[in-house]
Protein backbone atom coordinates (compact mmCIF):
# COMPACT_ATOMS: atom_id res chain seq x y z
CA UNK A 1 0.00 0.00 0.00
CA UNK A 2 1.30 3.44 -0.92
CA UNK A 3 1.54 6.39 1.34
CA UNK A 4 -1.36 8.42 -0.05
CA UNK A 5 -3.46 4.95 0.40
CA UNK A 6 -2.33 4.46 4.02
CA UNK A 7 -2.89 8.14 4.59
CA UNK A 8 -6.78 7.71 3.49
CA UNK A 9 -7.25 5.08 5.43
CA UNK A 10 -6.35 7.06 8.51
CA UNK A 11 -9.27 8.65 8.28
CA UNK A 12 -11.65 5.84 7.24
CA UNK A 13 -10.89 3.39 9.31
CA UNK A 14 -10.24 6.09 12.50
CA UNK A 15 -14.26 6.16 12.46
CA UNK A 16 -15.00 2.75 13.31
CA UNK A 17 -16.84 1.88 10.08
CA UNK A 18 -16.44 -1.85 10.35
CA UNK A 19 -18.45 -4.88 9.34
CA UNK A 20 -17.72 -7.67 11.87
CA UNK A 21 -19.05 -10.55 10.49
CA UNK A 22 -22.54 -12.15 10.82
CA UNK A 23 -22.42 -13.14 13.99
CA UNK A 24 -21.86 -9.55 15.69
CA UNK A 25 -19.52 -11.55 18.85
CA UNK A 26 -17.26 -9.31 20.76
CA UNK A 27 -14.53 -11.93 19.42
CA UNK A 28 -15.03 -10.63 15.55
CA UNK A 29 -14.89 -7.11 17.44
CA UNK A 30 -11.84 -7.57 19.00
CA UNK A 31 -9.88 -9.38 15.83
CA UNK A 32 -11.36 -7.02 13.68
CA UNK A 33 -10.76 -3.50 15.38
CA UNK A 34 -7.04 -4.94 16.72
CA UNK A 35 -5.76 -5.59 13.68
CA UNK A 36 -7.09 -2.64 11.72
CA UNK A 37 -5.38 -0.59 14.75
CA UNK A 38 -2.42 -2.44 14.29
CA UNK A 39 -2.41 -1.68 10.64
CA UNK A 40 -2.85 2.00 11.52
CA UNK A 41 -0.06 1.92 14.31
CA UNK A 42 2.43 0.01 12.25
CA UNK A 43 2.17 2.49 9.27
CA UNK A 44 2.14 5.25 11.00
CA UNK A 45 5.70 4.19 12.79
CA UNK A 46 7.03 3.40 9.40
CA UNK A 47 5.82 7.24 7.37
CA UNK A 48 7.29 8.53 10.79
CA UNK A 49 10.20 6.43 10.70
CA UNK A 50 11.14 7.60 7.13
CA UNK A 51 11.00 11.12 8.01
CA UNK A 52 12.66 10.56 11.07
CA UNK A 53 15.75 8.87 9.75
CA UNK A 54 15.87 11.62 6.83
CA UNK A 55 15.85 14.86 9.30
CA UNK A 56 17.84 13.59 12.33
CA UNK A 57 21.57 14.24 12.20
CA UNK A 58 22.87 10.83 11.61
CA UNK A 59 25.37 10.70 14.39
CA UNK A 60 22.15 11.46 16.52
CA UNK A 61 20.32 7.95 15.45
CA UNK A 62 22.21 5.70 17.87
CA UNK A 63 20.30 7.48 20.41
CA UNK A 64 16.62 5.90 20.03
CA UNK A 65 15.45 3.14 21.83
CA UNK A 66 12.45 2.88 20.21
CA UNK A 67 9.06 4.32 19.76
CA UNK A 68 5.20 4.42 20.49
CA UNK A 69 1.87 5.90 18.77
CA UNK A 70 -0.94 7.05 20.72
CA UNK A 71 -4.20 8.12 19.75
CA UNK A 72 -5.03 11.85 18.95
CA UNK A 73 -8.62 13.21 18.55
CA UNK A 74 -7.92 12.98 14.54
CA UNK A 75 -4.90 10.96 13.56
CA UNK A 76 -1.77 9.16 15.73
CA UNK A 77 0.88 10.55 17.06
CA UNK A 78 4.46 9.27 17.47
CA UNK A 79 6.91 9.32 19.90
CA UNK A 80 10.60 8.27 19.46
CA UNK A 81 11.98 7.78 22.45
CA UNK A 82 15.58 7.47 24.12
CA UNK A 83 17.45 4.78 25.81
CA UNK A 84 18.69 3.70 29.07
CA UNK A 85 18.54 7.17 31.47
CA UNK A 86 16.81 8.53 28.55
CA UNK A 87 14.12 6.16 27.62
CA UNK A 88 11.28 8.72 28.94
CA UNK A 89 12.67 11.59 26.91
CA UNK A 90 11.40 12.07 23.30
CA UNK A 91 14.26 12.26 20.86
CA UNK A 92 11.60 13.04 17.76
CA UNK A 93 7.73 13.45 17.69
CA UNK A 94 5.44 13.86 14.76
CA UNK A 95 1.48 13.39 14.09
CA UNK A 96 -0.47 11.39 11.67
CA UNK A 97 -3.54 12.15 10.09
CA UNK A 98 -5.52 12.00 6.63
CA UNK A 99 -3.75 14.54 5.15
CA UNK A 100 -0.22 13.45 6.08
CA UNK A 101 2.71 14.66 8.44
CA UNK A 102 2.12 17.55 10.95
CA UNK A 103 3.92 18.96 13.78
CA UNK A 104 7.12 17.26 13.62
CA UNK A 105 9.53 18.04 15.78
CA UNK A 106 13.20 16.91 16.33
CA UNK A 107 14.05 17.83 19.87
CA UNK A 108 17.91 18.99 20.51
CA UNK A 109 19.56 16.38 23.15
CA UNK A 110 19.28 19.31 25.92
CA UNK A 111 15.84 19.92 25.60
CA UNK A 112 14.23 16.55 25.01
CA UNK A 113 10.93 16.55 26.76
CA UNK A 114 9.16 13.73 28.93
CA UNK A 115 6.88 11.41 27.37
CA UNK A 116 3.25 12.12 28.11
CA UNK A 117 2.09 9.80 30.57
CA UNK A 118 0.63 7.39 28.27
CA UNK A 119 3.34 6.70 26.14
CA UNK A 120 5.16 6.54 29.25
CA UNK A 121 3.25 3.56 30.14
CA UNK A 122 3.74 1.97 26.74
CA UNK A 123 7.18 2.38 26.83
CA UNK A 124 7.14 0.59 30.51
CA UNK A 125 5.28 -1.99 28.82
CA UNK A 126 7.43 -2.61 25.76
CA UNK A 127 10.46 -2.99 27.73
CA UNK A 128 9.00 -5.53 30.01
CA UNK A 129 7.82 -7.22 26.92
CA UNK A 130 11.11 -7.64 25.48
CA UNK A 131 12.24 -8.92 29.00
CA UNK A 132 9.75 -11.69 28.68
CA UNK A 133 10.17 -11.87 25.21
CA UNK A 134 14.50 -13.13 25.62
CA UNK A 135 12.61 -15.60 28.55
CA UNK A 136 11.03 -17.40 25.17
CA UNK A 137 14.15 -19.41 23.18
CA UNK A 138 12.04 -20.71 20.65
CA UNK A 139 10.11 -17.44 19.66
CA UNK A 140 12.21 -15.96 16.69
CA UNK A 141 11.31 -13.85 13.59
CA UNK A 142 11.01 -15.97 10.64
CA UNK A 143 13.23 -13.59 8.70
CA UNK A 144 16.62 -12.33 9.03
CA UNK A 145 15.76 -9.23 10.81
CA UNK A 146 14.73 -7.78 14.13
CA UNK A 147 11.49 -8.17 15.17
CA UNK A 148 8.86 -5.47 14.59
CA UNK A 149 7.16 -4.15 17.75
CA UNK A 150 3.49 -2.64 18.16
CA UNK A 151 2.35 -1.39 21.16
CA UNK A 152 -1.57 -0.83 22.18
CA UNK A 153 -2.72 1.86 24.07
CA UNK A 154 -3.64 0.35 27.95
CA UNK A 155 -7.08 -1.63 28.04
CA UNK A 156 -9.46 -0.59 29.88
CA UNK A 157 -8.21 -2.58 33.02
CA UNK A 158 -4.79 -1.14 32.54
CA UNK A 159 -2.80 -3.82 30.62
CA UNK A 160 -1.08 -3.06 27.52
CA UNK A 161 -0.51 -5.55 24.62
CA UNK A 162 2.25 -5.73 23.11
CA UNK A 163 3.07 -7.31 19.55
CA UNK A 164 6.19 -8.97 18.17
CA UNK A 165 5.91 -9.39 14.27
CA UNK A 166 8.40 -10.82 11.81
CA UNK A 167 8.64 -8.54 9.45
CA UNK A 168 7.98 -7.97 5.55
CA UNK A 169 11.67 -8.10 3.96
CA UNK A 170 10.11 -9.12 0.46
CA UNK A 171 7.85 -7.45 -1.29
CA UNK A 172 5.72 -9.77 -2.57
CA UNK A 173 6.17 -11.87 0.66
CA UNK A 174 3.50 -11.62 3.90
CA UNK A 175 4.76 -13.23 7.09
CA UNK A 176 1.31 -14.43 8.63
CA UNK A 177 4.08 -16.53 10.69
CA UNK A 178 6.32 -15.66 13.69
CA UNK A 179 3.91 -12.97 15.23
CA UNK A 180 3.79 -13.16 18.98
CA UNK A 181 1.68 -10.89 21.75
CA UNK A 182 2.66 -10.37 25.32
CA UNK A 183 0.24 -8.64 27.56
CA UNK A 184 1.69 -6.13 30.53
CA UNK A 185 -0.39 -5.95 33.38
CA UNK A 186 -1.13 -2.21 34.93
CA UNK A 187 1.56 -3.31 37.82
CA UNK A 188 4.51 -4.23 35.32
CA UNK A 189 4.02 -7.93 35.24
CA UNK A 190 2.96 -10.42 32.48
CA UNK A 191 -0.72 -11.03 32.19
CA UNK A 192 -0.81 -12.80 29.16
CA UNK A 193 1.65 -14.55 26.23
CA UNK A 194 1.22 -16.21 22.59
CA UNK A 195 2.39 -17.66 19.69
CA UNK A 196 -0.25 -17.08 16.70
CA UNK A 197 1.07 -20.31 14.59
CA UNK A 198 3.34 -23.08 15.58
CA UNK A 199 5.93 -22.00 13.16
CA UNK A 200 7.03 -19.74 9.82
CA UNK A 201 4.34 -19.17 7.33
CA UNK A 202 4.53 -16.59 4.56
CA UNK A 203 1.88 -17.01 1.35
CA UNK A 204 3.26 -15.10 -1.60
CA UNK A 205 0.70 -11.99 -3.20
CA UNK A 206 -0.44 -12.80 -6.73
CA UNK A 207 0.48 -10.64 -9.55
CA UNK A 208 -0.71 -7.85 -10.58
CA UNK A 209 -0.17 -7.62 -14.41
CA UNK A 210 -2.18 -5.13 -16.40
CA UNK A 211 -5.42 -6.05 -16.61
CA UNK A 212 -5.71 -8.80 -14.40
CA UNK A 213 -7.68 -9.18 -11.21
CA UNK A 214 -6.22 -9.87 -8.15
CA UNK A 215 -6.43 -13.16 -6.80
CA UNK A 216 -7.18 -14.07 -3.07
CA UNK A 217 -4.80 -15.74 -0.40
CA UNK A 218 -5.78 -19.09 1.54
CA UNK A 219 -4.23 -20.17 5.17
CA UNK A 220 -5.26 -23.03 7.44
CA UNK A 221 -5.06 -21.84 10.84
CA UNK A 222 -6.05 -24.03 13.89
CA UNK A 223 -5.06 -22.61 16.95
CA UNK A 224 -8.56 -20.48 17.35
CA UNK A 225 -11.95 -21.02 16.33
CA UNK A 226 -11.85 -17.71 14.04
CA UNK A 227 -9.37 -15.72 12.18
CA UNK A 228 -6.77 -13.56 14.58
CA UNK A 229 -5.89 -10.05 14.23
CA UNK A 230 -3.02 -11.34 12.52
CA UNK A 231 -4.46 -12.23 9.93
CA UNK A 232 -6.69 -8.82 9.86
CA UNK A 233 -3.49 -7.07 9.89
CA UNK A 234 -2.26 -8.94 7.40
CA UNK A 235 -4.93 -8.68 4.86
CA UNK A 236 -4.68 -4.99 4.98
CA UNK A 237 -1.29 -5.29 4.02
CA UNK A 238 -2.06 -7.75 0.95
CA UNK A 239 -4.74 -5.74 -0.55
CA UNK A 240 -6.65 -9.08 -1.62
CA UNK A 241 -9.01 -11.55 0.36
CA UNK A 242 -7.22 -13.68 2.77
CA UNK A 243 -9.62 -16.92 2.94
CA UNK A 244 -9.17 -18.91 6.51
CA UNK A 245 -9.58 -22.36 7.39
CA UNK A 246 -10.40 -22.90 10.78
CA UNK A 247 -11.59 -26.40 10.38
CA UNK A 248 -12.58 -28.72 7.60
CA UNK A 249 -15.53 -27.08 7.31
CA UNK A 250 -15.18 -23.74 8.13
CA UNK A 251 -13.80 -21.14 6.00
CA UNK A 252 -13.89 -17.40 6.66
CA UNK A 253 -13.10 -14.78 4.39
CA UNK A 254 -10.91 -11.54 5.81
CA UNK A 255 -10.95 -8.81 3.45
CA UNK A 256 -10.86 -4.58 4.41
CA UNK A 257 -11.00 -5.41 8.15
CA UNK A 258 -14.14 -7.30 8.37
CA UNK A 259 -14.43 -11.54 8.87
CA UNK A 260 -17.31 -12.85 7.04
CA UNK A 261 -18.13 -16.43 7.94
CA UNK A 262 -18.48 -18.30 4.25
CA UNK A 263 -18.95 -22.22 4.79
CA UNK A 264 -22.07 -22.33 3.72
CA UNK A 265 -22.21 -20.87 0.48
CA UNK A 266 -18.54 -22.80 0.35
CA UNK A 267 -20.75 -25.81 0.56
CA UNK A 268 -22.52 -25.24 -2.62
Amino acid sequence: MKCRNFLAAVGLLALGQTAIGSTGSESFQRSSERGKTMFLYDRAAWVTSDDMINRLPADRHREVGGWVVTPTTNGLHVDYFGKDDAANRVVYAADVTDKGLSNTMIYPSSGEPVLSDIALKMMLALHAAWREMASHSDWKPCANARFNTIVLPPEADGSVPVYFLTPQTETALFPFGGHFEVDVASDGTISNTRAFTHGCIALQAPSQDSGSKPAALVITHLLDPIPTEIHVFEQLYTGVPVFVMTGPKTVWKVQDGTIVDISAMMKR
